[in-house]
């Protein structure tokens, strides 16, 4: 003899056929409702992933001049030390080949050592400046971005 779950059973499952119909009327908008707006959230991420992007893009752009500036000024400023050290180097020559003694040849060579040594310290600062110009240049364009 059948149980009463039996019968429970065979209601539902004649029961079945009429509630699919308002189960996918009902199921089938809030999916397509949650499909939706998950898609939305995906634009919108996609969106705001491109601006970042262009913006990484214009900073490493200003970045990237401010470098070839800063090269342009510290190859001026070799070329500049390169002109003078070869015009010690002729003068300092021209001075060698009218030395009459020992002691002045050494005086003129001590002189020249001087000479040079102050130069390329000088060049060494004028670099180092740049240098921390550029930095700062660079620090104040990273900051501006993330103000």
């Amino acid at each position: 003899m059948p149980s009463p779950k039996t019968y429970t059973r065979a209601v539902e499952a004649a029961e079945a056929p009429q509630t699919s119909p308002y189960t996918a009327t009902n199921v089938a908008p809030k999916s397509a409702e949650n499909a939706q707006h998950l898609v939305k959230q995906a634009a919108c991420t996609a969106q705001s992933a491109v601006q970042q992007a262009g913006q990484n893009l214009a900073l490493a752009r200003q970045l990237a001049g401010t470098a070839v500036s800063s090269y342009q000024a510290v190859q001026s400023e070799l070329a500049e030390h390169a002109q003078q050290a070869v015009q010690r180097t002729l003068d300092a020559l021209t001075q060698a080949s009218q030395v009459r003694s020992p002691t002045a040849l050494l005086d003129l060579q001590s002189t020249y050592l001087t000479d040079s040594l102050q130069a390329v310290l000088a060049t060494s600062a004028r670099l180092a400046e740049i240098a921390a110009g550029i930095a700062q240049q660079a620090a104040d364009k990273l900051q501006h971005r993330a103000a």
